[in-house]
């Protein structure tokens, strides 16, 4: 007969197997900090480790009650082993943003991410260690014992931090304060914190009444008195950073249509509000700046498109992504994801040119100024080479598979640099589209991606990294115009004006304000002149 386990033990063997199993990430990040050897180091790490073990024998021990304590170490360990398998391969951190990000994701999307590493790192490091604690005999006392018993290990813990905190305060502060990061790293406790956060943030927003900012909207005299019909698309851009466009000074050209635009106005220094779509995509469109922005804000205000679709200009929102994240959840909208067109669509994806699939015919049968925003696909990883029609595989050897580190970093970047080209062809028939409409009608393009991504750089891939230490191929955006000849004589917007402009730093904070400008729509209280592009670019205001 096997001999029960004390319920205590349990949970000290639980903790120490969490910081020694599952926590590879901040380990090397400490070690990284601290790589001088020196005795004092030493100690400091091994202080880390215990420090670790008895905050988690405090959280568990507060939980370690009969019928609870197995089923709760079980979903720990098998959510701890999927969070050690996307920090480790992949260098993320885990907050509520990158949570919120997950949850939004779409099923495509997360499948990418499900290769034969992850399920072996599941199996191993989470299924294995859950069907053995579910097989483990608990031996559990009465209550008034148990309590007892769980009351003096967490006293214990507490003594063990504290005599820690008496030798190593200065170290601690220093480390935790200089890399905020690594609280994001603490496997599982960044987890947790993230659902609490998110699950709170959500039933907040559940509460929220959309704030209309539309009211006090109207055309100005410029747009008001035009010859022409107005149609602009915004293309919203997926994980494309400047780095790689040839056009930001990259050595590879990797945007050879779009450099034969002479007209084509493009900014070189453009930052992102966010690193990931989640948080990004509801920022561009907001009224807020980034500094001012939060999740209520992107959520409980209308968005740009309220305000274009109030001055009578017809909206759509098309989507080849995972969605608009409420940005366009009061104007038309069409997801182009699932469609089964031969030319466009393979049996995973649709390419982006689906977004261009009748377009003409919208364009058609609509009398109206029209405000069109395709959102791509883009760049989006891992699975950068599923991005781009074989055609596209220009850049070669490319990485085939969704797990990078099974890839060198030369294959990462050239299956990257395909979707870049990729994007350079699909905007360059967007822009031909448009001049196709030009003899009767206004036309511009507007380009800005939501944020961009690391192909290993600092040992990190993809996004959604903490702005605060976000590093730069994650925030630095290509942003990009085209204006038509009759659209900048209708609305009488200086195109050099605007030329000496694209080496300005500018940011997703612009483009509320720029968008309003452009067309000439009046929104006084919400409207900023100091952040439109076009304001001194424009020989009459009115």
């Amino acid at each position: 007969m096997t001999k029960a386990l004390r319920s205590e033990y349990l949970v000290l063997l639980f903790s120490i197997l969490l910081v020694a199993g599952y926590n590879q990430s901040l380990w090397q990040g400490l070690l990284d900090t601290h790589s001088e050897f020196s005795l004092h180091n030493a100690l400091f790490l091994a202080s880390c480790a215990v420090f670790l073990t008895a905050l988690f024998n405090i959280i568990f021990s507060l939980l370690a009650v009969k019928n609870l304590l197995k089923p709760l170490l079980i979903i720990i360990v098998i959510c701890s082993a999927l969070t050690s398998f996307f920090m480790d391969s992949y260098g993320v951190m885990i907050d509520a943003s990158m949570l919120q990000n997950v949850v939004e994701t779409d099923s495509s999307e997360a499948f990418e991410l499900v290769s034969f590493s992850f399920v072996v790192h599941l199996l191993l490091w989470g299924l294995l260690p859950a069907w053995i604690i579910y097989k483990i005999d608990i031996q559990h006392s009465t209550f008034l014992r148990q309590a007892t018993i769980n009351i003096f290990s967490i006293l214990m813990s507490i003594l063990a931090i504290g005599l820690i905190a008496a030798f190593f305060y200065q170290d601690y502060a220093s480390t935790f304060r200089n890399h905020r990061e690594f609280r994001s790293l603490i496997n599982p406790t960044n987890y947790i914190h993230a659902i609490d956060k998110t699950i709170r943030n959500q039933f907040e927003q559940a509460k929220i009444e959309i704030v209309p900012i539309s009211q006090k909207v109207s055309f100005g005299a410029i747009a008001s008195n035009k010859k022409h019909r107005t149609i602009t698309i915004f293309v919203a851009g997926e994980t494309a950073r400047a780095q790689e466009f040839h056009l930001d000074g990259y050595d590879r050209n990797t945007t050879p249509l779009l450099e034969t635009h002479n007209s084509l106005i493009n900014f070189t220094h453009v930052s992102s509000c966010g690193t990931a779509t989640a948080t990004s995509l509801p920022c561009m469109f907001s009224k807020f700046s980034r500094d001012n922005y939060d999740n209520d804000k992107g959520h409980g205000y209308e968005s740009l498109l309220d305000v274009v679709a109030a001055t009578g200009t017809d909206v759509l929102w098309r989507d080849n992504n995972s969605g608009c994240k409420g940005v366009c959840d009061r104007v038309k909208q069409e997801n182009v994801v699932h469609l089964n067109i031969p030319e466009f669509c393979n049996d995973k994806e649709c390419f982006d040119e689906v977004l261009l699939n009748n377009l003409q015919q919208i364009v058609s049968t609509s009398d109206h100024d029209l405000f069109i925003v395709l959102h791509q696909k883009g760049s989006h990883g891992p699975a950068y080479y599923q991005r781009v029609p074989e055609v596209f595989e220009k850049f070669t050897p490319v990485c085939q598979t969704s797990e990078l580190q099974d890839c060198t970093e030369q294959e990462i970047i050239n299956a990257y640099d395909n979707t870049i080209l990729y994007t350079d062809y699909f905007l360059d028939k967007v822009i031909g589209f448009l001049k196709a409409q030009s003899d009767q009608t206004n036309t511009a393009m507007i380009y800005v991606s939501d944020h961009g991504e690391s192909l290993g750089e600092k040992n990190m891939y993809l996004h959604g990294a903490p702005y605060f230490m976000a590093p730069d191929e994650q925030i630095h955006v290509p942003m990009l115009m085209w204006l038509s000849d009759s659209f900048v004589s209708d609305y009488q917007i200086d195109r050099s004006c605007l030329v000496a402009k694209m080496d300005s730093t500018l940011s997703h904070d612009n483009l509320f304000h720029s968008v309003l400008g452009m067309l000439n729509i009046i929104s006084t209280e919400n409207y900023q002149a100091e952040l439109d592009i076009f304001d001194s670019c424009k020989s009459n205001k009115a």
